[in-house]
């Protein structure tokens, strides 16, 4: 007589948690920020670009900035407050090398 054992399906646990895998996608986006702010300001240094033409989150930006890649000013033209960005040094380089 043929004996079948049937057990349940093994399924590994996860290696990352979620936290993680959400805070490098956040990285991945801060890293086409940087691509679309070069392209923006013609990979000129020191140049400025409208944060609202660029079309990011602001926990997009907030990333940018914290990884050193970006600063903002906020530019008060009449009423309202409009934030502006420009690529650091190291900006430039990041936007450069992944061209």
């Amino acid at each position: 007589m043929l004996r079948v054992v049937v057990r349940p399906p093994f399924i590994p646990r996860r290696t990352k948690s979620a936290a993680s895998t959400t805070a490098e996608a956040i990285d991945v986006a801060a890293r086409h920020l940087v691509y679309k702010l070069y392209e923006a300001t013609n990979g000129q240094p020191g140049a400025w670009q409208a944060v609202g033409k660029i079309g990011e989150r602001p926990a997009t930006l907030a990333r940018a900035v914290e990884r050193g890649w970006v600063i903002v000013r906020d530019d008060g033209i009449g009423n309202g407050k409009v934030q502006s960005a420009s690529l650091t040094g190291e900006g430039r380089l990041l936007a450069r090398k992944g061209r």
